[in-house]
């Protein structure tokens, strides 16, 4: 994923450079950015959780997480 996220940000670079970016669609990429990194970090964190074998005492809130 982090791949992915390293080639985004290299084409809103392009695109800013080119002047094809207003203030506010940066603003609003750069953002999408933040949350796809936090997405990112979270899915991470409950693989972990479920890989060491956690998933039978697993909180209300994990479950419902994996569920969606």
């Amino acid at each position: 994923m982090t791949d992915k996220m390293e080639d985004y940000k290299e084409k809103i670079a392009a695109l800013q450079e080119k002047g094809e970016l207003t203030a506010e669609t940066l603003s609003l990429l750069m953002e999408m950015l933040d949350e796809m990194a936090e997405m990112n970090r979270s899915n991470k964190a409950l693989r972990r959780v479920i890989l060491k074998g956690q998933s039978s005492s697993m909180s209300t809130r994990l479950r419902d997480a994996l569920y969606e």
